[in-house]
């Protein structure tokens, strides 16, 4: 059994990385990958954190784990609300390793809000409200306030505050070294995992600068940011350095990264091509029922600030008389979404998301659905598929691959997925949630201050006592990391994951084949949560999905 280090940095791929390692500027991450094996690998479709770092964390395909994006549709509407952890049921490898009398360390892992009661220390990454319960226990919350960590940025960025906001992410970024060291050091520890979300985070608003082929590219600006994506690499290699300080040779060390990225050129509006198409259909919106809305909304008569004033059982059980689609009439959101202004007693299909996704409004699933599960289903998604081939912008086509989710995703959570995932011009041409419907054209550069977007092609690297000294191996997929850790600290592998461990990398043949054994996953529907209860929570979380360039 061995004690393992993992370090996540998120969005970083080797077609960045290992030219950089070649001059020079990463020498801790070239001494990892030097000394042990790495590979490019492949991340999970949609090429997104929440379904991505689920799972790595999991080795279990969006399918099993139910995690497809940050947001998702509400139950029983067409309303879309922030993923969180507490939504699906699955089991992570801090679960499994707690589980097995291990101690684990979580820190900044997307998706991990509420914390799990792990056995060790749980720290909620992307997705936690900075006003939820960050940690478990419950009592380190006050430590963490007193070292100064941070989950996120305070900083918006916004064209003209790009040198605040990389003083910002700086921060950041320290502070969650400097937490980590401190829980190393003192918290017993088998299994411990640190994710940094800065690479992904400057390629989102930088990339333009350091890319003299992209659209918004500016000479002048490059000179001024056009090595910001390599000082944020050299930061995090400085970070990894202080890390490694601390741990003992025996100690494994992995990097992994969820996705790679690279140059976002366009926005495509995917709602507007399927109305233009016939298979979506606006509402057509009665003046005297708008007017309403506008002047609830003036007066801030709400769903989400109505909410705590609601937040007692007698206004829960009448609540829970009235169907979700009469209280939506009734009680706008503050702003104007998708279900709004669809007709779904006229719509065929629709779409949400970030990247490229398109799901059918099917009977039995949706709450209006009007297309018949089976033939009639099957020969929608081909109409829809040979048509989007047929897509042309600037003359030229868009869409590289169409993806059916069937063909994806298997397990209890399969059907929560997208119908058809769409990859459009080698990914530089990609959809926004809520953006979705806006305007009437199909392509627009985008609206957003992104320039950057994901890539599928991500990184593991490992080094250590049992890990062989291999160079670079040929690509490997996301769903192995999981197996591959529990094959390291001697657990059994659950028979239910997708990946396999990774035996290429390892030549410790004292470990013995990798051992399988039979779980019976507890699953259940997708959950919905207090939305009312928790609206403040999810409005600051979506908002902050909003400054990142996920929802718009």
């Amino acid at each position: 059994m061995y004690r393992i280090l993992v370090i996540g940095l998120d969005a970083a791929g080797l077609d960045l990385i290992e030219p950089w390692i070649t001059a020079g500027y990463l020498p801790h991450i070239a001494h990892i990958l030097r000394s042990g094996a790495y590979a490019p690998m492949r991340s999970t479709i949609p090429v997104m954190s929440p379904p991505a770092w689920t799972s790595m964390i999991t080795g279990l395909n969006p399918g099993k784990h139910g995690v497809y994006d940050f947001v998702r549709l509400l139950p029983g509407s067409y309303r879309l609300y922030s993923t969180r952890r507490d939504q699906t049921t699955y089991r992570t490898i801090f679960d499994h390793a707690s589980a097995h009398g291990r101690h684990v360390i979580a820190v900044n892992i997307p998706i991990t809000y509420p914390p799990a009661p792990v056995r060790g220390v749980m720290i909620a990454g992307l997705g936690a409200p900075r006003n939820g319960r960050l940690a478990h226990p419950p009592e380190l919350e006050v430590e963490l306030r007193k070292w100064g960590y941070r989950s996120d940025m305070e900083v918006a960025f916004a064209p003209g505050k790009e040198q605040e906001w990389i003083v910002d992410l700086q921060n950041v970024t320290r502070a969650q070294t400097d937490t980590m060291l401190r829980l190393l050091k003192r918290e017993p520890w088998d299994l411990a995992m640190l994710v940094y979300r800065a690479i992904d985070e400057v390629e989102t608003y930088f990339w333009h600068h350091m890319d003299p082929g992209h659209p918004r590219h500016d000479p002048e600006q490059a000179k001024l940011y056009g090595s910001a994506i390599l000082k944020v690499h050299r930061l995090l290699d400085e970070e990894i350095g202080h890390l490694l300080d601390i741990v003992d040779s025996d100690t494994v060390v992995v990097i992994a990264s969820d996705h790679g990225g690279g140059p976002a050129h366009k926005e495509v509006f995917l709602n507007v091509w399927l109305e233009q198409q016939g298979w979506l259909v606006r509402r057509r919106r009665h003046p005297l029922n708008e007017w309403r809305k506008n002047v609830m909304r003036r007066l801030h008569l709400t769903s989400d600030h109505l909410a705590p004033m609601l937040d007692f059982p007698l206004a829960w059980r009448i609540r829970n008389l009235i169907p979700q689609q009469v209280q939506h009439a009734l009680v706008p959101e503050s702003s104007v979404t998708l279900a709004d202004v669809v007709d779904w007693s006229r719509t065929r299909a629709y779409s949400f998301g970030n990247i490229g996704q398109i799901y059918v409004n099917l009977r039995g699933r949706e709450p209006q659905g009007i297309v018949e599960p089976g033939a009639e289903y099957e020969r929608l998604l081909d109409e829809i598929t040979e048509a989007l081939y047929s897509l042309t912008d600037e003359g030229q086509p868009v869409v590289d691959a169409v993806y059916r989710g069937r063909d994806l995703y298997t397990g209890p959570y399969a059907e929560y997925g997208p119908d058809l995932n769409i990859i459009m011009r080698g990914m530089t041409y990609v959809t926004q949630s809520w953006r979705e419907a806006a305007g009437s054209r199909i392509f627009s550069v985008s609206g957003t201050h992104y320039t950057g977007i994901h890539r599928p092609l991500g990184m593991l690297a490992m080094s250590g006592p049992p890990v062989a000294n291999r160079g670079r191996l040929s690509e490997v997929q996301i769903v192995d990391v999981a197996p591959t850790l529990m094959w390291l600290m001697g657990l059994p592998i659950p028979d239910d994951v997708d990946g396999r461990p990774l035996e290429e990398m390892i030549c410790d043949h004292h470990l013995g084949a990798p051992a399988f054994v039979h779980v019976d996953q507890a699953t259940g529907p997708l959950a919905p949560r207090a939305t009312w209860t928790s609206s403040a929570q999810e409005r600051e979380v979506l908002a902050r999905l909003r400054e990142l360039g996920y929802l718009e």
